[in-house]
């Protein structure tokens, strides 16, 4: 029988309406707030900014509010050093990796070099639904591009000569890299929950002991929100403001994978960021994935794989692992979940008033 990671529970969460698949109460905007403090508890410190493409927002409780300002401090910064060690959008040591393909071995940073190599180790997990290796045909798709532009067959045929994270070569000994000639690594589907995990540790090398770390709703809870388990509520990707789950969780990571984050539309046809590595056009398994993992980085390559997978497939990966469990949204905008988290689903009368999206390949300006 599978452990499993938390109880459900049935409490109802703040549902708001926003960006994010996964929501969790509002904070005032602005860099440093002292957070809501009734009498009796202790101090609770929020920061918010931007980071990674997206904006996060940290809140630790303790009893001093000096320190727990301090220790969010490191923790914003641990954020920017991740981004800059790990960003394919300016010159970093992952871009000069991409930029040395085919010219042998690059020695990395220790901590890129492995997340690398457990890049490639999730390849083999999810059978290539997760390959860090997209970046190769990812270069074609420009999401911010007026107007939109889908790429030609032939195209997409060429690049994804260049896409299988079983020929990127790792030598952990040497934290060297190399990338056959064409190659790049992305790792937008993993770095950021890196990212959130590194950031909790900062937290907690400074003794914070009740904290939330969230990166564009992605985010790892830790300890308690004033004795009770932090409120997660987990809304359906076209309607905001219906909710599917609601989580009380603590110690626990939580990250969603979707098509409403980066898309345009062609001909009635939505185009999304997360790509079908196997076939290089935008992936038709899932309109959104979450996963409840213990770690975020775990967490976040995983429900990209589930956007590729589907519920199906998905959901039966979900239960073959540890201390996972999963809520995906299908193409027909229909909610499933993994054995874990079936009981805290909110049951509705119906789905979202509104069709599935035509996905790419089923209209004439597909493939």
């Amino acid at each position: 029988m599978r452990r499993l990671i938390f109880a459900a529970v049935f409490s109802v969460a703040v549902f708001l309406p926003g960006v994010c698949s996964v929501v969790v109460g509002q904070e005032s905007a602005g860099q440093q707030a002292p957070g809501q403090q009734v009498s009796g508890q202790q101090p609770e410190r929020t920061v918010t900014g931007g980071v990674m493409g997206t904006e996060y927002r940290l809140v630790a409780i303790g009893s001093d509010a000096k320190k727990l300002d301090v220790a969010l401090a490191a923790a914003v910064a641990e954020l920017q050093r991740v981004e800059d060690l790990m960003t394919d959008w300016r010159a970093s040591p992952l871009s000069t990796l991409n930029d040395h393909a085919g010219k042998g071995p690059q020695v990395l940073p220790l901590e890129l070099a492995a997340l690398i190599g457990r890049g490639c180790a999730l390849g083999g997990l999810t059978e290539g639904a997760f390959d860090i290796s997209f970046a190769g045909v990812g270069k074609l798709w420009d999401f911010k591009k007026k107007p939109p532009l889908v790429p030609t067959a032939e195209k997409v045929k060429q690049a994804l000569m260049h896409v299988d994270y079983r020929r990127i070569e790792i030598v952990p000994a040497k934290s060297s890299v190399a990338l056959p000639e064409g190659f790049r690594v992305g790792l937008g589907g993993i770095a950021k929950g890196y990212g959130i995990d590194a950031a909790m540790k900062v937290l907690m090398k400074h003794n914070v002991r009740h904290a939330i770390v969230n990166v564009g709703g992605d985010m790892s809870v830790l300890g308690k929100k004033h004795g009770k388990p932090w409120p997660i509520g987990i809304a359906h990707p076209r309607n905001k403001e219906l909710a599917l789950a609601a989580l009380n969780l603590s110690n626990v990571c939580v990250v969603t994978s979707g098509d409403y984050e980066r898309f345009f539309e062609v001909d009635g046809v939505r185009y999304h960021h997360i790509l079908d590595p196997r076939t290089g056009y935008p992936s038709k398994g899932c309109m959104t994935a979450t996963v409840v993992a213990t770690h975020a980085e775990y967490a976040d390559a995983l429900a990209t794989a589930l956007c590729v997978l589907g519920p199906e497939k998905g959901l039966a990966l979900i239960e073959k692992l540890p201390r996972v469990e999963a809520i995906v949204v299908g193409l027909d905008g229909k909610a499933a979940a993994s054995t874990g988290l079936q009981s805290s689903m909110i049951k509705h009368d119906s789905t979202p008033d509104s069709k599935p999206d035509r996905q790419p390949g089923t209209a004439k300006s597909g493939k």
